[in-house]
């Protein structure tokens, strides 16, 4: 069964993570999607057991979002991920990457990426 809760204001995404750390929720995960050129929403999914439970924040790409890495360390590989791919930045996310997780093939190897991505020429 899966359950959301809708939006949450950037301001209080900090609270809405902790009330699910306290509840013995795991992060399950987080997607990014990008809304216009200047805002994204970021979906936090978190599950216990076969409950999946999501939240909503619509934020833009010009101020920095809390990170959650102090409630769930393992975020930072999404939140790093969103930082690169996105251009967005988290505030007190630890170890932050600089929008370096994925790196061209040409650059150093990619601190916790196996397979760097190649860019080409007409996108293929």
């Amino acid at each position: 069964m899966t359950r959301g809760i809708g939006l949450v204001a950037v301001e209080d995404l900090l609270a809405e993570v902790a009330e699910r750390k306290a509840r013995g929720l795991r992060l399950a995960g987080m997607t990014c999607v990008e809304l216009d050129r200047d805002s994204v929403d970021l979906i936090y999914h978190f599950d216990l057991g076969p409950e999946l439970e999501n939240f909503r924040v619509t934020a833009p790409k010009d101020r920095p979002i809390p990170s959650i890495c102090g409630l769930y360390p393992a975020a930072f590989l999404n939140e790093n991920e969103i930082q690169g791919q996105f251009g967005l930045r988290f505030e007190g996310l630890d170890p932050d990457f600089g929008a370096t997780l994925f790196l061209d093939a040409e650059s150093a190897p990619a601190p916790y990426c196996r397979y760097n991505v190649l860019r080409t020429k007409g996108g293929r």
